[in-house]
């Protein structure tokens, strides 16, 4: 256990949820929260301006030194790169507004170019006397404080441009990224589409990126530029995932031409929400922030020493959605974090004093306070289940699993976690009713989408005439993790690793029993933990268990999903079950926490939060009909 970092600082705003923080690139105790009311849907703005001062017992401080009001919420803000008293904001109604903290409250300058909101703004370290805003309106637009309106317009996607953001190694590259799951790489000097003395930038808008990487197959809402390795970028969104992109082809591509590729060096699962802020250390090349919608902000390593994991450190005292981070640029590893709860912490962060993932975890469940978590543990990191103690047996067994991490283009199988429900089958292992087959010779087991190998490995430990199949789709990586948990837990003996593709040839997953033929080669129990999430799957495991669940009567399948999974989609399941000659013999809702048990009901989902459906999985049994 590493030990206790000193308390963050703290500063409260109430009325007014957080949507961005920035320190003075001139100043190391300035700091300006951009805010709004009403979580930003509907009311007024504010821009906070803020001090770091010392604070009693040696710790730090933050006291509020003024604030600016708006008529519309304020969404990000940018420091001046030539005047220290200046910064930028960007509003819902779409202005932009220029402010300087020596007068009092109004704007020095406004603009009003984008039709709607603005959602980032970016000040150029390299070309000072110029800063970029973006736009729900799916433009870019680059302006310079001296003239009226915009000097370039970049019509750099069809839908919102959530970020825009200056090269800090060349002053006329710009990346964006956008709700159509695109990053995109602009070379301002590049010719545009419409050419000639007629014409402009502005009444014609520029469009072509130089380079398009297609990021992510759901919105992303965060970039930013590694600022020690050229065309190196990280990007953020709503698939909960942070990931390190190379883009290097762009230096040797001719500047007419639009290039799509972009190279996904690294992928760094774990936040539970979408990542709506993400930022390279400036004092560290490998060390990157995170702020996401589950609350936390979290300290990732691109480089990890041998051994060591991704995941640093976990910083979740926020109790609403964590909207922004900011790496202080003068003192290293103090970093800034704001959410839609009205805070903004300062805290330190110090590189090789990262947390172990038990301290992790526990800090995680400690902020999140009665928020249940859906997934423990983070890809290469090593969780440790102790089997409870069975009747007179004091003595504590342990299963230590290493978490698969998956090929790249296999992420979106979500097989890089412990989920709830395959911790719920282990703590609950009598509730498969293993011991109606005490008197088979070989009861045989499949557990289908096992990950790593949880209930597979606890029911081959535990359950004396078990045959175990442990199976899950054909990645390397992950089967490789799989067998290795499998050996690494002396179950070897009785339990085999399958890489199988749902609704293909059953053969792979028989080969194994027929070694010992004894009774039929299909499977007694058929086992699944939270397999459900993809409606488009269904009929490929549904079909998959018809042709693997044995026929006869004690023959069952139990499947155990988090409400994370969505009702709709659960109950969609049961009405697919029907369709093949199977049947529902019963389905429960269990609470994690408690043990308490309830009957199911779909219409729960109009009444329940996020926080109620944490706390619950669905236990459903299928027999044939």
């Amino acid at each position: 256990m590493n030990p206790a970092r000193p308390p963050p600082a703290v500063l409260q705003t109430p009325g007014f949820a957080h949507y961005s923080v920035a320190w003075s690139p001139f100043h190391n105790s300035r700091i300006a929260l951009a805010s709004a009311a009403n979580f930003g849907l509907v009311g007024n703005g504010r821009l906070h301006m803020v001090s770091l001062i010392p604070g009693v017992g040696g710790s730090s401080a933050v006291k509020l030194d003024k604030q600016y009001e708006t008529q519309d919420g304020i969404y990000d803000v940018a420091w001046s790169e030539i005047h220290e008293n200046q910064l930028v904001t960007g509003s819902g109604d779409g202005t932009l507004k220029l402010w300087d903290i020596l007068l009092n409250d109004f704007p020095i300058r406004s603009w009003h170019e984008h039709s709607r909101e603005v959602f980032s703004v970016d000040w150029s370290n390299i070309k000072k006397d110029t800063f970029a805003s973006s736009s729900w309106d799916g433009n870019v637009k680059l302006w310079t404080p001296e003239l009226p309106r915009s000097v370039t317009t970049l019509h750099a996607h069809l839908s919102c441009v959530y970020q825009a953001l200056f090269s800090p190694h060349q002053p006329d590259i710009l990346a964006t990224c956008s709700t159509d799951g695109t990053m995109k790489i602009f070379d301002l000097r590049s010719p545009a589409y419409a050419t000639g003395p007629a014409t402009n930038s502005f009444t014609h808008p520029l469009s072509n990126a130089v380079l398009t990487v297609p990021a992510s197959g759901t919105e992303l809402l965060s970039l930013d530029w590694n600022k020690y390795r050229p065309f190196v970028l990280a990007t953020a969104g709503v698939d909960k995932m942070v990931k390190v992109w190379d883009c290097r082809m762009v230096q040797s591509a001719n500047l007419s031409t639009q290039a799509i590729g972009g190279v996904c060096e690294i992928q760094l699962p774990g936040h539970e929400y979408a990542v709506r802020k993400v930022q390279w250390s400036p004092h560290h090349p490998d060390i990157l922030a995170t702020a996401s919608y589950d609350m936390t902000c979290r300290i990732w390593s691109s480089n990890p020493s041998a051994g060591g994991s991704r995941l640093l450190q976990v910083h979740d005292p926020h109790t609403e959605f964590a909207a922004g981070c900011s790496w202080s640029l003068y003192d290293e590893g103090l970093i800034a974090s704001c959410g839609w709860d009205g805070k903004l912490f300062v805290f330190q962060f110090s590189a090789g004093d990262e947390d172990d993932p038990e301290d992790i975890m526990s800090a995680s469940l400690h902020t999140l306070y009665d928020y249940i978590p859906i997934s423990h543990s983070t890809p290469g990191s090593i969780f440790t289940y102790t089997i409870k103690p069975n009747g007179g047996n004091s003595a504590l067994r342990q299963i230590t699993l290493q978490i698969p991490d998956t090929q790249a283009s296999n992420w979106s199988l979500h097989a890089s976690s412990i989920w709830q429900s395959s911790l719920h089958i282990a703590d609950h292992i009598e509730y498969l009713q293993l011991d109606r087959f005490s008197d088979q010779k070989v009861l045989r087991v499949l557990e289908l989408g096992a990950g790593a190998g949880l209930p597979s490995i606890m029911i081959a430990r535990t359950t004396p005439n078990a045959v175990v199949i442990a199976s899950d789709y054909p990645d390397e990586s992950l089967i490789h993790a799989l067998s290795d948990n499998v050996r690494r837990n002396h179950a070897s003996e009785r339990c085999w690793t399958v890489p199988y593709a749902w609704g293909n040839d059953i053969s792979p997953l028989l080969m194994p029993a027929q070694q010992n033929p004894e009774g039929s080669t299909l499977f007694d129990i058929i086992v699944a933990a939270d397999t459900l999430w993809n409606p488009e799957t269904h009929v490929q495991f549904v079909n998959t268990l018809c042709m693997c669940l044995n026929h006869t009567p004690d023959a069952r399948v139990h499947i155990v999903a988090g409400l994370h999974t969505g009702r709709y989609t659960l109950q969609s399941f049961m009405n697919a079950v029907v369709m093949h000659k199977l049947q529902v013999e019963r389905v429960v809702e269990r609470e994690v926490m408690d043990g308490v048990q309830r009957p199911w009901d779909v219409t729960r989902a109009e009444i329940e939060d996020e926080r109620e459906r944490r706390k619950w999985v669905v236990w459903m049994v299928l027999r044939w009909a």
